[in-house]
């Protein structure tokens, strides 16, 4: 009898044992998961953002998934990609972005794009692809350290880093690589 007492609280001690060993909490990522930047304030299943300024809409944003963190640092990401509008004064399209990754520093209004990066200008029929591009909106310009190309209808330019006013009018290459001329005879 003493024997099987014995044998059932050595059993009872090895599993309490395995038990509370098993159940280990890394200390790093119980801080990074209680930390307040790692919880969205706000989360937009299938969202649309519009921007407007004096009652006028500016921008629309369209993303699968849109979180916002109020923290010390405020911003909006959208981790799964997204596609904006640019509106002129009388709300017509002028320019379209897509990326596959995006976030809005909101207390530096910037907005960073990245991944397969592709703005379209309807007004210049231009389109500029690219790996990341950041939009300034405080000094109104958009800029690039990264590989640019901008398909126009009659060329295609390469190269290193970009800056242009928001308006994609106004702008210049950093690292020119190359500029052709495309044959619009054979189109």
């Amino acid at each position: 009898m003493k024997q099987k007492i014995f044998a059932y609280a050595f059993m009872i001690f090895l599993f309490g044992i395995l038990i509370f060993n098993s159940c280990k909490n890394d200390p790093k990522d119980i801080a990074r998961i209680s930390m307040p930047d790692t919880i969205a304030g706000q989360f937009i299943s299938e969202g649309e953002v519009i921007y407007s300024e004096l009652g006028n809409a500016k921008l629309r944003i369209q993303a699968p998934v849109i979180y916002n963190f109020e923290t010390s640092k405020s911003y909006t990401e959208m981790p799964q990609g997204f596609f904006a509008e640019f509106f002129d004064d009388d709300v017509n399209v002028e320019a379209t972005i897509a990326a596959e990754y995006g976030i809005f520093l909101n207390d530096e209004d910037k907005m960073i794009a990245k991944y397969d990066v592709e703005v379209f200008s309807l007004k210049n029929e231009e389109q500029l692809n690219t790996e990341e591009l950041i939009w300034d909106m405080k000094a109104r310009k958009i800029y690039s350290d990264a590989f640019v190309k901008i398909t126009s209808k009659d060329k295609i330019i390469l190269g290193d880093g970009f800056e242009s006013d928001e308006n994609f009018e106004n702008r210049s290459i950093k690292k020119l690589r190359g500029e052709f001329l495309v044959d619009q005879e054979n189109e």
